[in-house]
């Protein structure tokens, strides 16, 4: 059987508040917007507090495609599932989180992760949206002790 390339976009579900959120994403990840389309007085399925918000919204967030929108069905969204990026460093890390955090809760503080993990740093933060981010970056600790090792290396 022939492999076939597929790209799975995660879709967020919002409850009338969707624009803000992907906005708020891109302002903590850099990204952009692609395509928007917002419910009208005639598309509307549900009920008419979905006229003008958005319907579909396809968004990139660094190389990740993301799409969303917003629901009115009832059930609400999912937030239960979590996202994990990976910042270049511990300031992309920092700036990430507390943009994430404007409203939201920072469950776990950005800190190294526990042996026998890898070397970077980790935290999670649950946004005002309700969404888990796990955001992870190089522990510059580490990058400090390799960076004198290498040093000192070259000295001897």
């Amino acid at each position: 059987m022939e492999k076939k390339k597929i790209e799975v976009i995660p879709y967020l579900a919002f409850q009338g508040n969707c624009e803000e959120a992907v906005n708020t994403y891109i302002k903590a990840f850099g990204g952009e917007i692609y395509y928007m389309s917002r419910w009208s007085e005639n598309t509307f399925d549900q009920t008419p507090d979905q006229i003008g918000k958005v319907m579909h919204v396809e968004f990139v967030l660094g190389s990740t495609r993301m799409a969303a929108g917003d629901t009115f069905d009832g059930a609400g969204g999912n937030t239960d599932i979590r996202l994990m990026i990976h910042m270049d460093s511990e300031e992309e890390a920092l700036h990430t989180i507390s943009v994430l955090a404007e409203g939201g809760t920072v469950l776990a503080p950005l800190q190294p992760h526990p042996e026998p993990d890898d070397d970077g740093c980790g935290s999670v933060t649950k946004d005002r949206f309700g969404y888990t981010w796990i955001i992870t970056c190089p522990n510059p600790a580490k990058i400090r002790a390799a960076q004198a090792q290498d040093l000192s290396e070259t000295r001897d």
